[in-house]
């Protein structure tokens, strides 16, 4: 019998309005885009990777990597990004991952396919707070695209529900409840970077 697979997905489909109308996910942090950190850190814990973002292909021609753009209309947020990925990986893993979180831990794959077992996801959580880093089974998708059929756009009420919350509140994970949105939040998480304090 085949190991299952843990397919990778960065979620940059959002339109970032916050950001100037800039592609967030091509913002330079730290001297690269932010798209290519979340590669970075990303990939040496999957088996492959994939871009979710109703961007045009051309703006990714730097990156090699399938793009998946929404299957359902009118932009509902990261659920409807997280649903193109179950989509069209059905029999894998997928972790998704938001584009704006550089500082991924090394180990975040390894420990949310421990809590995962007996929920439909795991997703890491401080204690407080849950970050766009959520582990997803093989064969989530249908209960995604019910959600969002519902009209019930919203990642926090699904966590809820159906996901388990995983504990990141080591000192290296600090950089997963960095997010980048604002020219504000980039600049701040330069400074932190330069502090060493993510």
């Amino acid at each position: 019998m085949l190991e299952v697979r843990t397919v990778g997905l960065i979620l940059a489909g959002g339109r970032a309005t916050r950001m100037a109308a800039r592609n967030k996910a091509l913002v330079t942090f730290a001297g690269k885009p932010l798209l290519a950190h979340a590669v970075t850190r990303l990939r040496p814990q999957v088996d492959a990777l994939a871009l979710s973002s109703n961007a045009p292909p051309t703006e990714f021609s730097d990156f090699d990597l399938p793009l998946l753009p929404d299957l359902v209309p009118g932009h509902p947020g990261p659920l409807a990004g997280i649903h193109a990925g179950l989509t069209c990986y059905p029999h894998d893993y997928v972790v998704t991952v938001a584009v704006d979180l550089p500082r991924l831990p090394p180990d975040l794959v390894t420990r949310l396919r421990a809590a995962v077992d007996g929920y439909r996801c795991a997703y890491a959580s401080d204690g407080q707070r849950h970050a766009l880093a959520i582990l997803w089974t093989p064969g989530s998708a249908s209960l995604v695209a019910h959600q969002l059929e519902q009209g019930g756009g919203r990642l926090r009420d699904f966590l809820t529900r159906h996901g388990v919350a995983v504990r990141f509140d080591r000192p290296g994970d600090r950089g997963l409840f960095v997010n980048i949105n604002t020219p504000e939040d980039l600049q701040r998480a330069e400074k932190e970077l330069a502090a060493g304090t993510i």
